[in-house]
Formats: C-alpha cells, sequence, structure tokens
C-alpha cells in the first residue's frame, strides 16, 4: 500500500519525512495569534497512528523536553505509521502565570479553565480553551488509534517515570467532571463487555511496555471530560505518564525519553528491545500526599526518588520561617516508594509533599534482569 501525504496545520508531510506547524485557534483581544505547536512523523512504511501530548498544565513542562529528545532519535524513513506530536498543548499555561508551585499554571491565564476538563470542547459559544480542545481534537486525536499523555511533578516537586493507566471499570460506569457543562460522550464507542476487556488489556499493555519501576494501575468511573477518558469512550486507547518536574533536566528526563521509545517498539513502531528496570510493579494505590500548613519545608535527608519509606517515617517539616516553630510533621502514611518528592521550600497549604506507591497494595510485578 503506498503512504500519503499528511495535510495538517498547514503543512504537507511527505511519506518518510517530518514537518513541524501550528494548530491555529483564534486571537486574543489585542490580537495575539493563539496556536498549538505541532510536530508530524509520517513513516516511510503502514503501522499505528499515535499521539505523543504533554503539557496539558503549564506547570508541567518536561513532558516536552522528554518528547524532543525522542523524536530526534527516530528516523521517519524508518518509522512505521505515523506521530502526532504536541509537546505543547496548552501554550498560554506555559507563557503566563505563576505560583509557589511553579513558574506556570495548571488552568488556561485567559479564562480560567483546565484543558483536562473541558473534552471534546466547543468551536460554538466557547470559551479559549474549550476551543483549544475542540482543534486538537478534531484536527488531530480524531486521526489518531493511541495517545499518550505526559505530566510531571509541577514546578515544586521532581518524578520518576511512572505510568497511570486509567482502565474502564467493569461495570462501565462514567462519571462527568465538566467544565462549563462542556465534555460528556458525544460519538462515544458502545461500552459492551468485550470493548472493555479489549480496550483494558491494550492499556495494560502498554503501561506494562512504557518501562516505568511503578505503575499506579486505576479501574475508576471514567470521566470524559478529561482528554484519556474522552479517548477511552471513543475508541483511542490512552495512557497517561508522568516523568521528571522541577523544570530541571535531571536524569529522570533520559528514562522518560527511554520510556517513550518503548511505546512505539510495544506498538511495533521502531525497531529495538524494550528497555526495562531491573523490577516492575503494579499499584492499586497511589498517595498524592499534601500539607496542612504553609511555611519552609525542610526535607529529611535520605528522601530521594526511588527510596523505600515505612508508614510513620518522617519525610520532612513544615517550619515557621521567622520563629523556626515545627507547624507539622509529615510522614508516610504507607509502606510505599517515593515516586515524586517536593524541592521547593516554600509551601502554602495543600502544597505537595510526596506521591507515594503503597507497596501493600501490589497486584502485579515483574522481574526483567
Amino acid at each position: 500500500m503506498t503512504r500519503e501525504t499528511i495535510n495538517v496545520a498547514g503543512i504537507s508531510v511527505e511519506p518518510g519525512q517530518r514537518g513541524y506547524g501550528y494548530l491555529h485557534v483564534g486571537y486574543l483581544a489585542a490580537r495575539t495569534e493563539v496556536r498549538i505547536p505541532l510536530q508530524v512523523l509520517n513513516g516511510a512504511a503502514d503501522g499505528p497512528v499515535v499521539c505523543l501530548e504533554a503539557t496539558l498544565h503549564g506547570w508541567e513542562p518536561m513532558g516536552a523536553e522528554i518528547l524532543r529528545r525522542a523524536l530526534q532519535r527516530i528516523d521517519p524513513a524508518q518509522l512505521r505509521g505515523t506521530i502526532y506530536c504536541l509537546p505543547l498543548a496548552n501554550p498560554f499555561s506555559v507563557e503566563f502565570g505563576g505560583s509557589v508551585e511553579s513558574t506556570g499554571t495548571r488552568v488556561n491565564p485567559a479564562d480560567l479553565l483546565d484543558l483536562n476538563r473541558v473534552w471534546p470542547g466547543k468551536i460554538v459559544n466557547g470559551w479559549l480553551t474549550e476551543q483549544m480542545a475542540y482543534v486538537i481534537w478534531s484536527e488531530v486525536l480524531s486521526r489518531c488509534q493511541y495517545l499518550v499523555d505526559y505530566h510531571d511533578g509541577t514546578g515544586a516537586c521532581d518524578e520518576l517515570p511512572v505510568a497511570f493507566p486509567h482502565a474502564i471499570p467493569e461495570d462501565a460506569a462514567i462519571e462527568s467532571s465538566l467544565a462549563d457543562g462542556v465534555g460528556g460522550l458525544g460519538g462515544a464507542t458502545r461500552l459492551t463487555p468485550e470493548y472493555i476487556a479489549d480496550m483494558n488489556a491494550k492499556i495494560r499493555g502498554m503501561a506494562e511496555a512504557f518501562g516505568s519501576s511503578v505503575i499506579w494501575w486505576r479501574q475508576t468511573p471514567v470521566n470524559p471530560a478529561m482528554i484519556s477518558g474522552h479517548c477511552l469512550v471513543s475508541g483511542i486507547v490512552p495512557l497517561v505518564v508522568e516523568a521528571g518536574g522541577g523544570g530541571q533536566i535531571d536524569f529522570t528526563i533520559e528514562q522518560g525519553v527511554e520510556c517513550t521509545l518503548n511505546i512505539l517498539k510495544h506498538l511495533g513502531m521502531i525497531d529495538g528491545d524494550l528497555v526495562l528496570p531491573k523490577r516492575q510493579i503494579m499499584v492499586e494505590r497511589y498517595i498524592v500526599y499534601r500539607s496542612l500548613h504553609g511555611g519552609f519545608y525542610l526535607q529529611e535527608d535520605g528522601i530521594v526518588l526511588g527510596a523505600e519509606v515505612r508508614q510513620g517515617q518522617l519525610l520532612g517539616r513544615v517550619i515557621d520561617p521567622l520563629t523556626s516553630e515545627v507547624l507539622e510533621e509529615c510522614r508516610a502514611p504507607v509502606n510505599g516508594i517515593i515516586i515524586s518528592r517536593r524541592l521547593k521550600m516554600p509551601i502554602n497549604p495543600g502544597g505537595y509533599i510526596a506521591h507515594i506507591a503503597d507497596v501493600d497494595s501490589m497486584i502485579w510485578s515483574r522481574d526483567n534482569s
């Protein structure tokens, strides 16, 4: 079969070639253009169609660097299938705003909506964020069979690569959490038992192949207003992943690159053996631990990424920056593994302390040594 030229975002990408462009959304009040960067790799041979997307939340930009590095290692002339890459899906949330947690924001500062709560968006009578979702969905995601959605530890925390597969529950429960009434099933596939079993098996296969040392398996009600949830009910296989954080380049970035290439190998799009850690585990419980108090956060020695902690173990303290009074002792709520830990000293109530995988909820493990 002869491969076809891909036309999208004002560019034409021939088979075996790479192209760059922008999805046009609209203009702001002062006529600043709203556009979303796009990279397309049109493989020379047939294969799957994958969307690699990052930075739905501007305070989580490290997926963009992971994808930049990973795609530089791929030769479109040797690629089977097509890759659509959206490294900066929510560019205005990267450009503007700021908080103690990061230099970007979680929401779009133009309308204060979360791009991960408005799918599939709308173009008529829609807020800017809703229009952005509509353009991404109609021009890119609707062409795809698979989605990998990249997040990170925000500007406050670093984070190991971790796969967060969100599978469909056996009772096909759906709970929409919408922004301004947007989202929902749309033209969703009927969630038959056969569809659920097939989708969940594909999601699990991608999660295991990603190659993170920890996988958090979730089989809870699907929210179709989220990008992964809308893919779930629309026949597109999604995988949510996290890697990196703190706005910094560290060892987790190259690990994230290898994990990205693992997905493409798993799907048969590129050649090579999977690069896997010595041991992988899958858990059903994963704690996002936040502070109760504001102040300065002082972390205990030995609380590093990948560290094993015991329930009740001291992770750090929140202190009064004036009087040195200890306002809060932050202790591990479970026996687990530190997947993400706080880097920034100033902390507000509710600030991230750590993400901890509960090892007592382990449901699968694999020895790759």
